[in-house]
């Protein structure tokens, strides 16, 4: 097929306005503001980890192939008292003596009250014996849930990350209650507070990342009730009724890079969108969807440029409309099925932005995809029915407030990307003897082994306040 550079979107002179300030004012949050975090760039965790290691030890043997040093903005005592929870997560690999080296405290300070006692140099209370810690700064005490998932949690730690587990396995609110015998309202606070918590530990980590394919689709679900059961009145809130999950989808690590939910609306698909751009490392990927005529306004909105329209003539007004044409790197494919009776007749497609031969260019090289094609995110929307009770048809499970909805699946996302290992993911080890679980996060390069459910939900949050 030929080159479909000439494909444009016309736009008045307000939705020009508009589309020139977004650029602007977007692009410029994420390439010269500051993020609210501790560091900025985000990096990987093992380029995070010798960063602080360097400003507390001066040992630089990482930086000096040419790797960059990460920027902490003057928050690596607080980043530092952050992660100093239970002998810090095994995601950075820090220990009990590196932090005793590298901080003012060397021991840990007793405190009186009621059932605290003493573990090694730290305080302690607790069933669980949760270590109590003193800032080096300001010689305050606090908790190592602090800033974490278990921050303020009445039941048993072991039963609080079993439940998160059960919920992120595709069990209800109501079996899991009769399952470790606590109220339905318990496992409710589970649900929300581990929701938020992976999408912090997602925001905080899943960046950079390479993309060379991404599936673009929707998901149908509803909160609630269902779309034509709504009143009239009910009809004009946007968190009720059918909700559609808007998700992309890198088929080559399995990571689902950017999820939306809400309406099936032209804004929710440019937020999505906007969310892989800030994810990825620069490159544009090969964008692949369904026939859905929003994807391509979303894409060109994101991955497009301003054009003015030439005068024509000498005389007369110059023309008040504009138009999006695509960046040079979009590459953009659709596959249009035919459906009959429900079923899918047959299957086409379609390269609307670039060439067929750079297209086939990156399916030659890809190690998943010969075809343009949408499988992988659909079978991803298969495992999500599978483990999010909220997205099971015809159960009883679905979500009655949209809140609750967005937080299972941030819980279920973060369980798949870092917990759960996948087994299309698992690599020959270096003397070929076994095979290597990898979880998508660690095909990614995010991560470099296997979290368990405890550290997912104890990675210190450094927008706590």
């Amino acid at each position: 097929m030929a080159t479909l550079w000439c494909f444009k979107k016309k736009l008045n002179v307000h939705q020009a306005k508009e589309f020139k300030e977004y650029q602007c004012v977007n692009v410029g949050i994420f390439e010269t503001k500051p993020r609210k975090s501790f560091f900025e760039p985000l990096s990987p965790t093992q380029q995070l980890y010798e960063s602080l290691r360097y400003v507390y030890t001066g040992q630089d043997d990482f930086f000096q192939g040419g790797r960059e040093l990460v920027h902490l903005n003057g928050g690596s005592e607080a980043l530092m008292r952050h992660f100093r929870n239970q002998g810090m997560t095994g995601l950075f690999g820090f220990n009990h003596s590196f932090i005793q080296r590298c901080t003012t405290c060397s021991t840990g300070t007793i405190t009186s009250g009621v059932n605290r006692g003493t573990v090694g140099s730290y305080t302690c209370y607790g069933e669980s014996n949760v270590p109590i810690f003193r800032c080096p700064l300001c010689s305050s005490r606090y908790s190592a849930r602090h800033a974490t998932a278990l921050w303020d949690v009445r039941i048993n730690e072991k039963d609080y990350c079993r439940i998160a587990k059960a919920l992120a396995e595709g069990v209800g609110i109501r079996t899991t209650a009769r399952i470790f015998d606590v109220d339905k309202d318990t496992v409710c606070r589970c649900a929300f507070r581990a929701g938020i918590q992976c999408q912090f530990v997602d925001s905080i980590l899943m960046h950079h990342l390479h993309l060379e394919e991404c599936q673009l689709d929707e998901m149908w679900s509803f909160v609630y009730k269902k779309q034509h059961h709504l009143e009239l009145f009910e009809q004009l809130h946007n968190d009720i009724g059918d909700i559609w999950l808007h998700v992309a989808f890198e088929p080559r690590v399995k990571v689902l890079v950017a999820v939306v939910s809400g309406k099936r609306t032209l804004e929710n698909l440019r937020k999505l969108t906007r969310s892989i751009r800030c994810k990825s490392d620069g490159h544009v990927p090969l964008f692949t969807t369904d026939e859905y005529p929003s994807y391509l306004d979303a894409l060109l909105w994101e991955y497009g440029q301003l054009a003015r329209v030439n005068r024509e003539g000498l005389v007369g007004r110059p023309s008040e409309y504009a138009y999006l044409i695509p960046n040079h790197a979009l590459k953009y494919a659709k596959v249009k099925k035919t459906r009959k009776d429900g079923r899918i007749e047959s299957v086409e497609t379609e390269v609307s932005i670039s060439t067929e031969r750079k297209v086939q260019q990156i399916l030659n090289q890809s190690s998943c995809s010969s075809t343009i094609n949408t499988s992988f995110v659909e079978r991803s929307h298969l495992h999500e029915r599978l483990n999010n009770r909220r997205l099971t048809r015809k159960t009883l499970g679905f979500s009655k407030a949209l809140y609750m909805y967005e937080a299972q699946t941030w819980l279920s996302m973060g369980y798949y990307h870092f917990v759960r290992p996948h087994a299309s993911l698992a690599i020959l080890s270096d003397d070929g003897t076994h095979l290597l679980k990898r979880t998508p996060a660690m095909a990614a390069g995010v991560t470099d082994h296997i979290w368990s459910i405890k550290e997912l939900l104890t990675f210190p949050n450094c927008y706590y306040s």
